[in-house]
């Protein structure tokens, strides 16, 4: 078959001789001009001539493919055939209903070719045969960027694509900075559809193998790495399936020793290939900024999930379970935390709530102008749970709400959301969780419903970076910069001293807000404590004390804060752990200074004080090895490491998520969530009016156009 396509007897004659030695000459001179700067590179040569072929091709208004190629004995390519894209018949294949079918260019049997071969003498490629009479129309010049090209996106473009694709640029963002640097759209050569082709090919690279075994093998190569500071466990299913995936960074494990006392978990982020809830369990550290505390991925929101989540994550962490955990009103969540953290103080998300009074009260809220102000007054300005109790049942009385269902079910849960109940437990000026759904908002930046568990995994570990990072720039700024004065009094001073940027400033408020107050003895209290009374239990909250007893610290001249009131997490050194800085000392950092104590042993070296050292070493390295390093206790081998992966079987990717968005089925939703809201109507066909279905699946419709389908052929 090659021997027929290049024998010259099959080539139509060209009907202007000219034309073809021109034509010919034209190619070879640029196939010479570029052979002769990459003299001796096979390679390049190769695509000096495609490259040649390929501009001609477009500066004539058609696209060119290589047909045939020829090699040597050595595997040298010595020729190549090149004919028009619309060389050949067109194959028709059998229509079908329901399989989508891609619309392609028909071919025209176009006899356009060319034959070029490589004199290795000479060391450049020549024209043999050429063909030059096109059966179909060209192209105009002012659509040429639209011809498919051969190679349309080469290495370094591909390269560059993934670069930027795995930093959280998105497909179109991508195509803007190629664009940018070609110098316009028409210089590109293809289109925002091949930049998600380029990605979709390395997805296929990262699915040869099992997804999940993937992302487990990279957990467990980073656990290695880190001298088995990890934490990772698994559950999987009866077929060997992922189920339930907890991951521990030994970072995060350090940030939950020194900010564990509040945790917000939530699991409404589901973007990812499978459609798995991601959880990540977040806090605030001494800068008021998120912190991470582990992740998990979780395939149902069961009450018996949620359990072994946090049952593994409580494991990982070393069993020390948090005073307060937000979350969202999920009822299979609210039952496994009791379980689990029975003695932990578990709080409702209070902006979840507030979002749902315009929608459960909208007849009372158009009906009475002053019924949002009683409410909020009621809610949100009650000091204590007895002014709260008698506003509510004042509230209740004027507008007849003793049988409203939903708000029944909320007070029943007052003590997890109403401020007066929730005023003396410790939640770090938190009351929603909306640190972990800005989490959720960075993950948009580098995830799609196309992502896959490695790669996830991969972005989850960007994003811890990321937090750390902004931490250590943090500390560097309270440490390094001078804080600005309001009062410039004594107290301010010491405030200035010990607590954080972020943290002086909310102090700072207070205490300039406290300057206005009037303080004076109550002198029917036998102790003064007693005589502030609720005032002290503002301190709970937040962890700061309040601007009514910065009020009477300054009526008293006291100069520093009283080392009672000073909570530690707030302080600049809070993320120390027995005065050390566990994760804000890298290994490239430690292992710098441990040669540069090399150096300097080197520069005292004797025979004797080399047997001394060693002898030193050889004696203390097995007491470090077994000695715990940061509170993380480390092994010598992977078969002694609990994190070391045990399975013999490969694990098995879960099961494809194939609906966009959240499945709603999964979702158990609480009392509250139900009560009141109205049961949709069953889906009702268009087409032939029954219940279950919808036009697109109608039997009915389907047989009814078979039958036209049938008539017609007929």
């Amino acid at each position: 078959m090659a021997d027929k396509l290049f024998a010259h007897d099959d080539l139509i004659d060209v009907e202007d001789e000219n034309d073809e030695n021109e034509v010919e000459n034209e190619v070879e001179n640029e196939v010479e001009n570029d052979s002769d700067n990459v003299e001796g590179e096979d390679e390049d040569e190769d695509d000096n001539v495609e490259d040649a072929n390929l501009a001609y091709a477009l500066r004539n208004g058609f696209a060119i493919k290589i047909q045939a190629s020829h090699r040597n004995k050595d595997n040298e390519i010595y020729g190549r055939l090149y004919v028009c894209r619309l060389y050949g018949k067109s194959v028709v294949a059998e229509s079908s209903q329901n399989k989508r079918r891609r619309e392609v260019f028909p071919k025209s049997e176009c006899k356009v070719r060319m034959y070029v071969n490589y004199q290795k003498k000479k060391r450049h490629w020549e024209v043999t045969s050429l063909e030059l009479v096109h059966n179909h129309g060209l192209v105009s010049p002012s659509k040429m960027n639209l011809v498919q090209r051969e190679r349309h996106v080469n290495t370094a473009t591909r390269s560059l694509i993934k670069t930027l694709y795995g930093s959280g640029v998105r497909n179109c963002q991508v195509m803007n900075v190629i664009c940018n640097i070609h110098g316009g759209n028409d210089k590109v050569g293809f289109n925002v559809q091949h930049v998600r082709n380029v990605l979709r090919d390395e997805r296929k690279k990262r699915f040869e193998i099992s997804d999940a075994q993937a992302g487990l093998d990279l957990l467990h190569r980073l656990n290695e790495e880190s001298g088995f500071k990890y934490f990772i466990r698994t559950e999987v299913d009866e077929e060997n399936r992922l189920k339930c995936l907890v991951w521990i960074d030994p970072r995060c494990i350090m940030a939950y020793q020194n900010f564990g006392d509040v945790m917000a978990f939530d699991t409404t982020y589901r973007t990812n290939r499978y459609a798995m809830p991601f959880v990540p369990f977040t806090g605030v550290n001494h800068h008021y900024q998120s912190v991470i505390f582990g992740f998990a991925l979780m395939r149902d929101e069961h009450a018996s999930t949620f359990e072994w989540i946090l049952r593994t994550w409580l494991e990982g962490v070393g069993n020390n379970p948090p005073l307060t955990i937000i979350t969202d009103q999920d009822q299979a969540m609210a039952s496994a935390i009791a379980v689990v953290l029975p003695n932990t103080t578990h709080l409702l998300c209070s902006w979840h709530i507030s979002q749902k009074f315009p929608e459960k009260l909208a007849h009372y809220y158009s009906a009475f102008p002053e019924f949002k102000t009683d409410f909020n007054n009621c809610i949100y300005k009650s000091l204590t749970e007895c002014v709260f109790e008698a506003r509510w049942a004042s509230f209740v009385e004027k507008y007849h709400l003793q049988d409203h269902k939903w708000l029944n079910g909320l007070y029943e849960l007052k003590h997890k959301w109403i401020p007066a109940y929730t005023r003396n437990k410790f939640s770090a000026f938190q009351n929603s969780t909306s640190r972990s759904e800005g989490m959720n908002f960075f993950f948009d930046k580098y995830v799609s419903s196309a992502t896959g568990l490695k790669e996830f995994i991969e972005n989850a570990q960007k994003a811890l970076t990321r937090q750390f990072m902004r931490e250590k720039e943090e500390d560097y700024v309270t440490i390094n910069l001078k804080r600005l004065m309001k009062l410039h009094t004594t107290l301010e001073y010491h405030a200035s001293c010990i607590y954080t940027k972020e943290m002086f400033r909310r102090f700072q408020d207070k205490l300039v807000e406290s300057s206005k107050y009037f303080v004076e003895k109550d002198r029917r209290a036998s102790e003064e404590r007693e005589g502030m009374g609720d005032v002290y239990t503002m301190l709970e909250h937040p962890g700061l004390p309040c601007r009514h007893l910065l009020a009477v610290f300054t009526k008293k001249r006291v100069s520093e804060i009283p080392p009672y009131y000073i909570n530690r997490r707030w302080t600049m050194h809070a993320n120390r752990v027995d005065g050390v800085l566990p994760y804000n000392l890298d290994v490239g950092q430690s292992h710098e200074m441990i040669s540069t104590r090399g150096d300097q042993m080197c520069g005292i070296a004797s025979k004797k004080r080399y047997d001394y050292a060693v002898g030193v070493m050889n004696r203390e390295i097995p007491i470090l090895e077994r000695m715990s390093v940061d509170g993380i206790k480390s092994y010598e081998s992977n078969s002694q490491a609990p994190n070391a992966s045990a399975h013999e079987e490969t694990i098995i990717d879960p099961i494809m998520s194939q609906t966009k968005g959240r499945k709603k089925d999964d979702h158990f939703k609480s009392p509250i969530e139900s009560i009141g809201k109205k049961e949709k109507p069953p889906r009702r066909c268009t087409y032939c009016q029954m219940e279950g279905h919808d036009k697109r699946k109608c039997a009915s419709r389907l047989e009814d156009l078979k039958n036209v389908q049938e008539s017609q052929y007929n």
